[in-house]
C-alpha cells in the first residue's frame, strides 16, 4: 500500500497557496475565485467547480485521480483514488492579501501568518493485485490538524486518526488516534490533551 500518499498530497496542496502574510485585511477586500484574478501554481485561473484535475477549491476539496492531485502535465485518467477536503483556515477559498493565490491560516476571517491553521482529511482508495493474482481493494483514511510548533509532522501539525482498511493486507480499521473526536483540538487545535 502506497503509505506516504497523504502526505505527499497535502506538501503539493500547499504549493499552489500563498507566502505568509505579514498584514491582515478585512475580508471585504478579499479578491474571490468567481473574479478571475485568483490562479494556481501554473497560472492558470481558478474558476468554480472542479477543474480537469478533481480540484474544487470554492468548495475546499479534491476529489479525482490519486495521481492528478499534483496538476501534472499530462492528466491521468485511471487509477487509485484520492477525496481531499480542508477547513478554510488550511486554505482558504479568497485571496485576501491580493498576491493572486489562495489564501493559508484564514482563521475568523483574519490573516494569520500564511501557515495554515486548521484541518485537511485524505481518503485514499485503490486496488492491487497479491502474490496469488488475484486483485485486493484498499482504503487509508487520515484527518491532520495544526497544532502549532513543535508538532512531529512537518513542525507544526499531527495525524491525529488514521483507518486503514486492507483486509488482505491484515489491515482493518483504526491505526491510530490523538486527541478529542472531531477535527479540532483543544484552545483552535493549538494544543495536544
Amino acid at each position: 500500500m502506497k503509505k506516504i500518499f497523504s502526505l505527499v498530497a497535502i506538501a503539493i496542496l500547499f504549493g499552489l497557496v500563498s507566502s505568509p502574510v505579514m498584514a491582515a485585511k478585512p475580508a471585504e477586500a478579499c479578491a474571490t475565485i468567481q473574479g478571475g484574478t485568483i490562479t494556481d501554481a501554473k497560472g492558470n485561473p481558478i474558476t468554480v467547480g472542479f477543474d480537469k484535475y478533481g480540484y474544487n477549491y470554492q468548495a475546499h476539496m479534491f476529489s479525482g485521480y490519486y495521481d492528478n492531485y499534483s496538476r501534472p502535465d499530462e492528466l491521468v485518467t485511471s487509477g487509485d483514488k484520492l477525496i481531499m477536503q480542508w477547513s478554510d483556515a488550511w486554505i482558504a477559498n479568497v485571496d485576501c492579501d491580493r498576491d493572486g493565490k489562495l489564501d493559508r491560516g484564514l482563521v475568523d476571517g483574519q490573516l494569520t501568518d500564511g501557515v495554515s491553521k486548521g484541518w485537511l482529511t485524505n481518503h485514499y482508495t485503490g486496488e492491487y493485485t497479491d502474490e496469488n493474482g488475484k486483485v485486493q481493494h484498499f482504503t487509508d483514511f487520515v484527518k491532520i490538524v495544526w497544532t502549532g510548533p513543535g508538532s512531529s509532522l512537518w513542525g507544526q501539525y499531527e495525524i491525529v486518526q488514521e483507518v486503514w482498511n486492507d483486509k488482505a493486507g491484515g489491515y482493518s480499521g483504526l491505526f491510530s488516534k490523538l486527541g478529542s473526536p472531531g477535527f479540532g483540538l483543544n484552545n483552535q487545535w493549538t494544543v495536544l490533551p
